[in-house]
C-alpha cells in the first residue's frame, strides 16, 4: 500500500487539478482559440499559454505548450515568468512520471525565485520538491524542505498554502512512521482548516488524521474521523483519496474483529478504482484483499485477487519484460506455423504423385510418411527444447535485471542513510572544526549515492548518461550551499561506466565544493562553468572554470590538504593528467582515460 499512499500524497500536493479535469476540456479549447485569433503581447502570450499547460487533460500536449511559454519568456528574459513556466514543466513531468526531469525543473524555478527573493514562490518549489523526494520513500528530504515551505507561509500568513502544507507534512511524517509528529502537525492543519471553509482541504485534513488514529490503534476515532472525510470528498468526485480512506475504514473494522465490514469496505474501494481506471490502486487494493481473504482461510477469492494483482504488477512494472516475452512466443509460432505450410505443400506435392502412380506411388508414400513422422517429432521436439531455453534466458535476464535493481538501490538508500547520519552529526557540531569534514564527507557519499539511484533507474545498464548525472551532482552542490547563481554546462551527451563514474563524480564535487567555499568572495557576478568533452573513444577532456579570487601561491604549498590529495589520487586511478591554466580566477584542465 506504500505507493497507494504516495500516490494521495501528489494528489494532496496538485488538490483541485484532478477533480476539475472534465470542466477543463471546455476551457483549454477556449484558451486555445484566444491564443490562435487574438493579437497579444508576449506576456500575455507567456501567461496564456501556461495557463492551457496548467489546464490540458492530455499531459503530452500540456508539457508542450508549457515548453512554449518558456521559450519565450526566455527570450523576453523575464525571470520570473521562467520561473513559473520551469514550475509548471516540473508539475507535468512528475505526473509523466519523469521523475528525473521534474527535479530537475523544480530546482531551475527555485533558483530563478531564490535570485528573486519571492518566498512565496520559493515555498511552492520547496513543496514541489519534497513531493518528489516522498515519492521515492525518501521522507527525511522531503520533510526538510516542507519545513522550509511552512516557515515561509508562516512568516507571510498564506494559511489556505500553510494548510496544504501541514497537510503535507503530516503525510510524510506518517508514511515515516512518526506518529507523535503527524498527530501533532495535522492537528495544526485540522485547526487551520476549519476557518478557510474549504471543503476538499477539511475532508483531506480530517482523513488523514484518521489514518494516524488508525495506524495508534484509536480505533473509535480512526472511524469517526474516516467516515466524515469519505462524506466530504466523495461528492467532489475524488476516486483517489476516497478509496484509500474507504480501505482505512476497512482496516478499523478489521482491528475490530468485525471482518463482514472490513471486507464489504475493500471491496467498495476495489470497486471504486477500478470503475475510475486507476492501475496503481487497483493493483494495490487487490494486494490487500488477497492478504484479507488468506487470513480469513477464503483461499479462491484470495487467488481471484492476486491473479488481479499479478496482471496489473505484469502490466505497471515489468511491462519491457512482458514486451519481449510475447515477442518470443510470437516468433516461436510464426516459426512453428511456416514448418507447417513446408510440411502440408510437401504432403500436396506427393498426392499428385500418387495420383499419377498408384501403384507405385503407394509405396513411394508409405516410405516418406514414415520419414516426415520422424522429421515431424524431431522439429517438433527441437522447437521444445528451443522454446524451453528461450523461456529460460528471458526468465534469467529478468531475474538478473530485478536482481541488479534491487542491489543498486538497496546501495542507495544506504549511502543515503550514511549522507543523512554524517548531515545529522555536522549538527552536532557547530562551529566545531570537524565539522566542515563531516560535511565534505557528506556531499563524496551523496555523490557515490547519486551514481547507484541512475543505474537503479536505468536498469541493467552498467553505464549512466554523464550529461544528466554531472548536472544532477552540480546542481545539488548549489542548492546544498545556497549558491545565488546557476552553473553553466557544456557535457558531451555520452554514456559511461560505473568505474570512470564514481572518480569522475568525487573530482568534479570536491572542485565546485572548492570554488563555492573560497572563489568567490567579493565577485559580484560569480560564474562556474564546467566542460566535458570527448576528444576520443578512450579520452575524456574536462575543464572545471570559475571567475573567482583564483588559487594563489599559498594554496598550491597545502599539499596536506585532503581534497588535493584525493584529486590527485583519483586522477591517477584514471591515469590522467591534470593542470592549473593561470588565468582570472581557477582553471582546472584534466584529462583522463575512459577505459
Amino acid at each position: 500500500m506504500i505507493f497507494l499512499q504516495r500516490t494521495l500524497f501528489f494528489i494532496i500536493f496538485l488538490f483541485g487539478n484532478s477533480i476539475c479535469l472534465s470542466q477543463n476540456a471546455q476551457k483549454v479549447a477556449d484558451l486555445i482559440a484566444d491564443l490562435e485569433t487574438k493579437n497579444l503581447s508576449k506576456k500575455e502570450r507567456v501567461q496564456l499559454l501556461a495557463s492551457i499547460a496548467y489546464n490540458h487533460p492530455e499531459l503530452d500536449q500540456a508539457i508542450y505548450y508549457a515548453k512554449q511559454s518558456l521559450t519565450i519568456a526566455k527570450e523576453m528574459n523575464d525571470l520570473v515568468l521562467q520561473a513559473e513556466a520551469w514550475e509548471e514543466i516540473g508539475a507535468i513531468e512528475q505526473r509523466l512520471g519523469n521523475k528525473n526531469n521534474a527535479l530537475e525543473s523544480a530546482f531551475k524555478a527555485l533558483q530563478l525565485y531564490d535570485s528573486l527573493n519571492l518566498k512565496e514562490k520559493q515555498a511552492a518549489s520547496y513543496v514541489q520538491i519534497a513531493t518528489h523526494h516522498i515519492l521515492e520513500t525518501e521522507y527525511d528530504v522531503g520533510i526538510d524542505y516542507l519545513k522550509k515551505s511552512q516557515k515561509i507561509y508562516e512568516e507571510v500568513e498564506d494559511d489556505i498554502n500553510l494548510t496544504k502544507t501541514l497537510i503535507n507534512l503530516g503525510e510524510a511524517y506518517y508514511y515515516s512512521n512518526q506518529l507523535n509528529n503527524a498527530e501533532e502537525t495535522n492537528t495544526k492543519a485540522l485547526a487551520l482548516s476549519t476557518s478557510l471553509k474549504d471543503k476538499s482541504i477539511s475532508g483531506y485534513a480530517i482523513g488523514n488524521m484518521g489514518m494516524v488514529y488508525r495506524a495508534q490503534n484509536r480505533l473509535l476515532q480512526a472511524k469517526r474521523n474516516l467516515e466524515e472525510a469519505i462524506n466530504i470528498l466523495k461528492p467532489l468526485g475524488d476516486a483517489y483519496s476516497v478509496s484509500i480512506y474507504i480501505s482505512e475504514l476497512g482496516k478499523v473494522f478489521e482491528k475490530e474483529g468485525n471482518i463482514a465490514l472490513a471486507e464489504t469496505q475493500f471491496l467498495s474501494a476495489f470497486t471504486m478504482v477500478e470503475e475510475a481506471g486507476l492501475k496503481e490502486q487497483i493493483r494495490d487494493f487487490s494486494s490487500l484483499l488477497t492478504n484479507f481473504y488468506e487470513t480469513q482461510n477464503d483461499y479462491k477469492k484470495a487467488f481471484e485477487f492476486q491473479k488481479i494483482y499479478q496482471q496489473y504488477q505484469d502490466s505497471l512494472v515489468n511491462r519491457e519484460n512482458i514486451q519481449k516475452n510475447e515477442q518470443i512466443k510470437a516468433d516461436y509460432e510464426v516459426s512453428k506455423r511456416e514448418s507447417e505450410i513446408t510440411l502440408l505443400n510437401i504432403l500436396n506435392s506427393n498426392q499428385k504423385k500418387w495420383v499419377l502412380g498408384l501403384v507405385v506411388g503407394l509405396f513411394i508414400l508409405i516410405a516418406f510418411a514414415y520419414l516426415l513422422y520422424r522429421v515431424n517429432q524431431k522439429v517438433k521436439k527441437t522447437n521444445e527444447i528451443l522454446s524451453d531455453q528461450k523461456e529460460l534466458i528471458s526468465k534469467r535476464e529478468q531475474e538478473k535485471a530485478l536482481l541488479l535493481q534491487e542491489l543498486n538501490h538497496r546501495v542507495k538508500n544506504n549511502l543515503q542513510m550514511v549522507a543523512s547520519l554524517l548531515s545529522l552529526q555536522s549538527r552536532e557540531l557547530t562551529n566545531h572544526p570537524a565539522q566542515e569534514a563531516i560535511l565534505s564527507g557528506k556531499h563524496r557519499v551523496e555523490a557515490l549515492s547519486l551514481v547507484h539511484r541512475k543505474l537503479y533507474q536505468e536498469g541493467v545498464d552498467t553505464k549512466i548518461p554523464l550529461k544528466d548525472y554531472i548536472q544532477e551532482l552540480v546542481l545539488g552542490l548549489f542548492e546544498g550551499y545556497n549558491a545565488k547563481f546557476a552553473p553553466s554546462f557544456s557535457i558531451a551527451d555520452i554514456s559511461i561506466g560505473i568505474d570512470v563514474a564514481i572518480p569522475l563524480a568525487l573530482i568534479i564535487n570536491e572542485m565546485v565544493i572548492n570554488s563555492l567555499k573560497y572563489a568567490y568572495d567579493g565577485i559580484e557576478e560569480p560564474l562556474l562553468k564546467i566542460v566535458i568533452m570527448q576528444e576520443t573513444t578512450e579520452d575524456l577532456h574536462l575543464q572545471v572554470i570559475d571567475n573567482g579570487v583564483g588559487f594563489t601561491n599559498a594554496d598550491n604549498e597545502k599539499t596536506n590538504s585532503f581534497g588535493l590529495k584525493l584529486i590527485s589520487s583519483l586522477i591517477e586511478q584514471l591515469e590522467g593528467t591534470m593542470e592549473q591554466i593561470n588565468t582570472k580566477g581557477t582553471h582546472w584542465e584534466l584529462k583522463i582515460k575512459l577505459s
